[in-house]
């Protein structure tokens, strides 16, 4: 599916009492507010992939774009986790004006998902779509199906580039990439008959771990 379709289809909310009661071609707008690539000041979609999809700590998030990107939002979000800390860490391809103007995107993408591999071995790494690999084509999907073939584990696409949207559609897509790449691909072998899975928790300042003690009493 397109970016542009997925989008279309995230925006179809038929329980939404403000959808409801649009005209069909307001409900294709969304909730959507247009923003300007380089001054959408961190309220874009990709960053609300980002923060959506960076509390499943044990796997890498890779930032598909310029340094700036992912440059200031070293461990600004905690996450309730006693394992793995790999979340902690910044992934960025760092792309360069060079890069750019010759066409060096997507090996570049191949390499840091390889260098990523090799060093931390993660289970998994999640590859963000930013507004300058949006711009200038980058098939993101298509070179992370490729890694994911080479080196045997996930390698997920979130295709949600800052200009897309706010930060709230940003929550949408992320949510989508899970539907897509991860969620059924496999069953855990602990599942228990009261589990509960949260998705898209902020935890910006801690709430859940207010909550978890409360479904620990649950059982």
């Amino acid at each position: 599916m397109s970016l542009q379709a997925r989008i279309q289809d995230v925006f179809d909310e038929p329980a939404c009492d403000k959808n409801q009661a649009k005209d069909a071609k307001a409900k294709k707008k969304g909730c959507s507010k247009p923003l300007t690539p380089g001054a959408a000041a961190g309220g874009c979609a990709f960053d609300g992939a980002k923060i959506a999809l960076q509390p499943i700590t044990d796997v890498a998030h890779l930032i598909h774009g310029p340094l700036a990107c992912e440059g200031n939002s070293w461990d600004n979000r905690g996450a309730g986790s006693s394992g793995s800390d790999l979340w902690r860490r910044s992934f960025t391809t760092d792309l360069t004006e060079l890069d750019i103007v010759m066409g060096q995107g997507e090996r570049k993408l191949f390499r840091a998902v390889r260098e990523i591999v090799e060093r931390h071995a993660p289970p998994a790494v999640f590859v963000y779509a930013t507004c300058v690999t949006a711009l200038i084509g980058d098939d993101i999907e298509a070179v992370c199906r490729r890694a994911g073939e080479r080196f045997g584990l996930p390698v997920v696409p979130v295709n949600a580039p800052g200009f897309v949207g706010s930060k709230n559609l940003g929550n949408k897509l992320a949510g989508e990439a899970l539907l897509d790449h991860v969620i059924g691909t496999i069953e855990p072998d602990d599942v228990g008959p009261t589990d509960v899975n949260i998705l898209g928790e902020f935890n910006l300042a801690g709430e859940f771990w207010m909550v978890k003690p409360l479904l620990d009493r649950l059982g």
